[in-house]
């Protein structure tokens, strides 16, 4: 039982540093937050290979401890949450290393009805359908793959009781991908088409009406679960500045407002 709740801390610390802010990608100081919660995650690794006997429920899974002698639910949220942080710092080789690790859920989240794990595993597909080297989909198929991520999301998000704080941090978490994918899947949308009748005073191509209806409701989902992490309002503000610009607003004006 201990050790099970020295995983879960490990993994909500990972995640608590993922939540801060940083300036800019690459910088000091978000390098520091990304390179910490890393540090987290493989103790969390190498905790989860020594785990004891199984134990009781998990807050963010079915069971943290499945089998004895290993744990591959927490490895496996570990795996998910590393590969997020290599995308958020943009190491796409990194993170491209433990998808082998991430595709498939372990059984004991597969058999769970909580809807968390499969918003995850869904987020995760396609992020990497969107972030990742290869970008084999379509950017409809891309979209499509996003909305079922959210779908799942929105399940967990309307379910998970108050005082959750380890799925609320994971939750934080998934938002702010899906946001980023959903940002990076409009901007290379726009990208080949710069003068389609579509673009906005601002002079970029304005997102449709999906796509903005997605947007907001993961926003809406980040504002929520920010409200309780501070520091994670800055990510917020990112992206109702990247809203205002997906909804046609001149780019100008908002620059002002993020100032």
């Amino acid at each position: 039982q201990v050790t099970q709740l020295f995983r879960e801390h490990l993994l909500e610390r990972a995640l608590n540093c993922v939540a801060q802010p940083s300036p800019s990608p690459g910088s000091a100081e978000g390098d520091k937050e990304f390179s910490d919660a890393l540090g987290y995650l493989q103790l969390l690794n190498s905790c989860s290979d020594m785990a004891g006997a199984p134990a009781c429920s998990f807050s963010i899974s079915s069971s943290m401890a499945a089998t004895p002698g290993t744990d591959p639910v927490a490895k496996w949220w570990a795996s998910l949450t590393a590969v997020v942080t290599h995308w958020l710092r943009r190491d796409e080789e990194a993170a491209e290393r433990l998808y082998p690790l991430v595709e498939h859920l372990p059984c004991a989240l597969q058999e769970s009805e909580k809807p968390l794990p499969r918003a995850a595993l869904h987020s995760f597909k396609a992020a990497r359908a969107i972030l990742g080297r290869g970008k084999a989909e379509s950017g409809p198929a891309s979209l499509v793959m996003c909305e079922k991520a959210s779908g799942y999301l929105q399940d967990s998000l309307a379910t998970t009781p108050a005082d959750s704080s380890i799925d609320k941090a994971m939750q934080l978490l998934l938002c702010d991908l899906l946001l980023v994918a959903r940002t990076s899947l409009w901007q290379q949308q726009k990208l080949p088409a710069p003068t389609q009748a579509s673009q906005g005073p601002g002079g970029g191509a304005q997102a449709s009406a999906l796509e903005l209806r997605g947007f907001q409701r993961d926003l809406s989902g980040l504002r929520r679960l920010a409200q309780n992490v501070r520091p994670a309002m800055r990510r917020v503000f990112l992206h109702e500045a990247t809203a205002r610009l997906m909804a046609g607003a001149s780019p100008a004006r908002t620059h002002q407002l993020l100032d």
